[in-house]
């Protein structure tokens, strides 16, 4: 079973998320979060595999506890789970190392499928989220000035830094295993890098990634 872990400001919303979410054999609640700094004080004596996390929450909100403790158990994988996507939650909360971004308004059924999908390495969004990164690497693509428009620096931001460090090497022409001698980690890591800087820039292949490089960079 999947140990997650569910940090909302409001007891009703946490409530019915171990209630639903329980009713399945894939996963177990471990514990649960008021606000941030609440799930860090309880991380210290939990091991969730995923959490569940809100954005709009008093004392530290979700994407800044989402980059904290990314830094601090970069294994735990974060769904931010809200009722908001606006451009600027979407680009903060994946630049800080979210794994997935869906909204309250999903099904249980689509929530256990989001949980399962980031425990097996994959980036979760939305479609409605997805549209927005999209529409922004269209507008990128589409695009004839050479200095990249604002929505293209926003969809940029979606890379951590070291998928940036991988994409650079990309486009440099390096192989996984060179990337990985490079960086000091094993080329299944490097594969898995790949696949979320693909997924988050819903590209298909490297050569996609390094042609969408060059031109944002021209």
């Amino acid at each position: 079973m999947i140990k997650v872990m569910i940090t909302d400001d409001q007891e009703i919303v946490r409530e019915g998320l171990k209630m639903i979410l329980s009713m399945g054999e894939e996963i177990e609640i471990i514990g649960e979060a008021c606000n941030g700094k609440d799930l860090l004080d309880k991380l210290t004596g939990l091991f969730p595999e995923v959490i569940l996390m809100d954005i709009r929450m008093p004392v530290m909100d979700g994407i800044e506890a989402t980059r904290t403790v990314k830094e601090k158990y970069p294994h735990i994988k974060i769904i931010i789970l809200t009722t908001f996507y606006e451009d600027n939650y979407i680009f903060d909360v994946l630049k800080n190392g979210a794994d997935g971004y869906i909204l309250k308004d999903s099904s249980s059924a689509e929530i256990t499928r989001s949980i399962i999908a980031v425990c097996e390495g994959n980036v979760l969004l939305n479609p409605k989220v997805a549209a927005k990164v999209v529409k922004a690497l269209d507008a990128v693509m589409d695009s004839q000035d050479p200095a990249p428009a604002e929505e293209a620096l926003n969809l940029l931001s979606l890379l951590t830094q070291r998928e940036w460090e991988v994409a650079e090497h990309i486009l440099k022409g390096k192989s996984n295993r060179v990337i990985g001698e490079d960086m000091f980690v094993t080329e299944g890591t490097v594969k898995n890098y790949v696949s979320r800087i693909l997924e988050k820039l819903q590209l298909n292949s490297r050569a996609e990634l390094i042609l969408y490089l060059q031109k944002v960079r021209r």
